[in-house]
């Protein structure tokens, strides 16, 4: 039986709130872990041929470590049981890839709450992440988002 929980975060404080809300909740089951996935958008192609291989990793891997960071010292701090793990490529994707892989029980989002219509037009990660997969998906709304104004 499944019982990891993918925690897809961007670094926002939407994904902090849901990182916060994992660790109040008692969301995760006995004996599973908090995988937390951090999901960078690929650089265009013509970077390659200014910037050499090596140092876009170590760019990637910077760029992760500042959104991973903040929400394991969250889980840590609850004493919740978590790994890290960042990507690279379009993020609804490699959230449901990810949460087949490692078999998750559940995906844990934070959501950013612009409004129905407005994700409508334009889209969503989350949304997105809901077509994709058949996993249960989550989405925290930041407590002090208003939406609509």
């Amino acid at each position: 039986m499944a019982k990891d929980i993918v925690l897809a975060t961007d670094g926002s404080a939407y994904s902090l709130q849901a990182a916060r809300y994992i660790a109040e909740s008692g969301l995760l089951p006995e004996g599973g872990v908090v995988r937390i996935l951090h999901v960078a958008a690929s650089l265009p192609a013509q970077v390659g041929r200014f910037v050499d291989a090596l140092s876009i990793q170590g760019w990637y891997k910077e760029e992760s470590a500042k959104v991973l960071e903040p929400t394991a010292e969250i889980l840590q701090k609850a004493g919740i049981p978590h790994e890290t793990e960042s990507r690279v490529g379009f993020a609804p994707q490699e959230i449901t890839r990810y949460a087949e892989e490692v078999d998750a029980h559940m995906i844990v989002m934070g959501a950013h709450g612009r409004g129905v219509l407005l994700d409508a037009v334009i889209g969503s990660v989350a949304g997105r992440v809901l077509a994709l997969t058949q996993r249960p998906v989550l989405l925290i709304q930041h407590p002090g988002d208003v939406s609509g104004g």
